[in-house]
């Protein structure tokens, strides 16, 4: 434990919460099930895409959820997914001079389908097919597996708001992959 740690432990708290969340989170979105049976691509945008998703699911729990806390946690949770997106640019060989501008697009695409998402899973009516519009509109999924990933992004909410608020709060999102 560090010294940080000690003189600031809600923050040293916040951060590992925000950690473990992230890392639950990106092993999930990058399982092969979501490119094999639900017709992500397996390219760098098809991932991105599974990780804005997947950010977007959690955010909303934590949102159900409400409390200072739960806000911490999920802007501390988006900002280890942008700077993954920048790690992830950077593996992929972007230089130096362009890596600014392909994180930004990255970044808007994220913040945009993230809009685009929250506004589909409140939908009162017909939440899956607004979300499955969206899934296709953003290319995260091909038009044969919208609907199943749709269907699957709200059996995993819906599994995730079966978790105690406790375990949300701590970032032990439980994800699953229902069948289909």
């Amino acid at each position: 434990m560090g010294i940080f740690d000690v003189l600031f432990p809600r923050l040293a708290a916040e951060r590992k919460a925000a950690a473990e969340a992230y890392r639950r989170l990106l092993h999930h979105a990058l399982a092969p099930a979501h490119y094999r049976d639900f017709g992500v691509p397996d390219t760098f945008e098809g991932r991105a895409g599974m990780v804005t998703l997947l950010t977007s699911l959690a955010i909303t729990r934590l949102r159900r959820i409400g409390g200072a806390e739960a806000a911490a946690l999920a802007l501390r949770l988006d900002e280890r997914v942008l700077d993954g997106f920048d790690a992830a640019h950077r593996e992929t060989g972007v230089g130096d001079h362009s890596i600014a501008r392909k994180v930004r697009k990255t970044a808007q695409v994220h913040a945009g389908m993230g809009k685009a998402l929250f506004a589909a899973l409140e939908a009162t009516s017909g939440p899956d097919d607004d979300l499955a519009a969206v899934l296709r509109r953003n290319g995260i999924v091909t038009q044969a597996g919208a609907g199943r990933l749709a269907a699957a992004a709200l059996a995993m909410l819906a599994h995730l708001e079966a978790q105690p608020d406790a375990e949300i709060l701590a970032g032990a999102f439980d994800w699953t992959v229902p069948a289909m």
